[in-house]
C-alpha cells in the first residue's frame, strides 16, 4: 500500500507512479483525514510506502496525526519505505518517520528523498518556468531509481539520529477572531473547492458560500495554490507571487476503499 500526502501534487505524482510499478493501492492521507478512516488491511501487500512532502525539514502535521490514529490490519513482512519529496533535502524527515513508525511497532527499511519544485511560496518565491520543467524532469531520472530500489528492495537512507520534531506543529487558526494569515479576495467565485481540499476541514463556508477559516491547520496551502481564480492569500507574504500545482496530476479528493 501507497500512503501519501499531497497539496499540490508532487508527492501524488510520484505515488501514482511508485503504486503503478508495484501494482499497488494508493491511499491520499488528506482524503483519509477528511473520511475520518485510519484502519487498513494490509495483509495481501508486498510493501509500505510512506510518499509525503517535507515541511520545515520534518513531516507534515497532518501525516504525523494520520500515522499517530493509523491502524494496519496483517502488518508482517512487508518492507517499509519513505520517499520524501523535497525543495533541496528531507532534514530530520527520515528520523522522524522511523520514529513514528517505530511507535506502532512498523519497521523501516529506509528513505529517499526526491527534489521536486518548492512550493512553499511564503518562505519563498517559485522560479522561472525553464527551471521548474528541468526540476520535474530531473525528478522523474531520480524517481525511476528510487522504484527500481523499492522493487529491488534495496536498504534506504537510515538516520539514527534523534528528530527534533516529529511532525511540523498544526496551527490553530481562526478568521473569526482574526488570527488567520489566510484570506480571499474579491476574486472568490465561492466555488468550495477550498473546502473540499482541506486535509483538516478546517474551511468552511459563510452566508455567500466564501471561505471561512476557522481551526486547526496544518499549512498545507492546498487551498491557495489550487484556488482557480487565484483569490487566496497569506498575508502580504503571497502577493504577486506565482502558484504551482504539479502539471501532469489532478488532485484527487477522495479515496477508493
Amino acid at each position: 500500500m501507497v500512503f501519501y500526502f499531497s497539496a499540490t501534487g508532487n508527492s501524488q505524482y510520484a505515488a501514482d507512479r511508485i503504486a503503478g510499478e508495484l501494482k499497488d493501492r494508493t491511499i491520499s492521507i488528506g482524503a483519509a483525514l477528511r473520511d475520518r478512516r485510519f484502519e487498513y488491511d494490509i495483509s495481501g501487500d508486498e510493501y509500505l510506502v510512506f510518499v509525503v512532502p517535507t515541511f520545515a525539514w520534518t513531516l507534515p502535521g497532518a501525516v504525523g496525526e494520520f500515522i499517530e490514529s493509523m491502524v494496519l490490519k496483517g502488518y508482517g513482512n512487508q518492507k517499509v519505505y519513505g520517499v520524501f519529496t523535497c525543495g533541496e533535502s528531507s532534514g530530520g524527515e527520515c528520523a522522524a518517520l522511523a520514529a513514528m513508525l517505530q511507535g506502532k511497532s512498523i519497521g523501516f527499511n529506509g528513505s529517499f528523498d526526491l527534489v521536486m519544485p518548492d512550493n512553499f511560496i511564503i518562505w519563498s518565491s517559485l522560479p522561472p518556468k525553464q527551471t521548474l520543467d528541468k526540476i520535474l524532469s530531473a525528478a522523474d531520472s531520480r524517481l525511476e531509481e528510487i522504484i527500481e530500489a523499492i522493487k529491488s528492495k534495496s536498504q534506504g537512507k537510515i538516520d539514527t539520529n534523534q528528530p527534533r520534531d516529529l511532525f511540523m506543529p498544526i496551527a490553530e487558526i481562526s478568521t473569526s477572531k482574526g488570527t488567520s494569515k489566510l484570506y480571499y479576495t474579491e476574486a472568490c467565485t465561492s466555488c468550495g473547492l477550498c473546502q473540499k481540499l482541506c486535509p483538516m476541514s478546517c474551511i468552511t463556508g459563510d452566508n455567500e458560500g466564501h471561505p471561512v477559516w476557522e481551526g486547526r491547520c496544518t499549512m498545507c496551502l492546498a487551498c491557495l495554490h489550487n484556488c482557480p481564480s487565484r483569490a487566496i492569500e497569506h498575508g502580504q507574504d503571497t502577493k504577486g507571487k506565482e502558484r504551482y500545482i504539479n502539471p501532469k496530476v489532478t488532485l484527487r479528493l477522495e479515496n477508493k476503499y
